[in-house]
């Protein structure tokens, strides 16, 4: 999305919010591409019963580029509540530019963790990586029991282009399809310094094939 520091009010708020809504739902619509336009008119924002929410919020977050990472963060973390649960949903807010601010370390910890499991486990690099005989890869496994951040599931997509393999098996559609979106979907809202994470991802390969 291409903003600037502006001010939000209900109207754009409520805009902010069908955008990543539509974004992080829909397959065919990116917030990115489509530079966050979404349909609506001011007139029919007013006669919502809950514009109020949105007024709320655009007071508690006057500058829009805020707002949206209130958006991104609990659509990331799976709370799609957010404009009436606001306790919970700044709790998520806390928690993704706690983890923007280290991701480095983030990753490098996880990345451990899926060492950790796979050495007690006894797997291979295919087992931690890939689907074999029916079997989950063990980073989706630890990903969805929320043992690894979705950020370190989306560095390790950019590194190995996973999901596109992942969607292939008809196990992950029919039952983890929106999980996946979502990881799919928050490229672009996860930065980090390539440079530092790669020396990371580099090590980690070096150890998981060596298991």
């Amino acid at each position: 999305m291409n903003v600037g520091r502006k001010t939000v009010d209900g109207f754009k708020a409520f805009k902010y919010y069908i955008a990543i809504k539509l974004h992080f739902t829909k397959d065919s619509f990116d917030v990115f591409k489509n530079r966050g336009s979404v349909k609506g008119t001011r007139e029919a924002f007013n006669a919502r019963n809950d514009r109020y929410v949105f007024e709320k919020l655009a007071r508690k977050f006057p500058v829009d580029k805020e707002l949206i990472q209130y958006y991104v963060a609990n659509f990331a973390y799976g709370n799609e509540n957010m404009v009436y649960a606001t306790e919970e949903a700044e709790t998520y807010l806390i928690e993704w530019n706690k983890r923007k601010q280290s991701i480095t370390k983030i990753f490098a910890d996880d990345c451990n963790k899926i060492l950790m499991d796979a050495y007690k486990r006894k797997l291979k690099e295919d087992s931690i990586l890939n689907f074999t005989c029916n079997q989950y890869p063990s980073i989706l496994n630890l990903y969805l029991g929320k043992q690894i951040g979705i950020e370190t599931l989306r560095i390790l997509d950019d590194f190995e282009n996973l999901l596109g393999a992942w969607k292939e098996h008809s196990s992950m559609l029919l039952l983890w399809e929106n999980e996946i979106r979502k990881v799919e979907k928050i490229n672009g809202f996860v930065k980090y310094d390539k440079e530092k994470v790669l020396n990371v991802y580099n090590q980690f390969k070096q150890e998981i094939k060596e298991l």
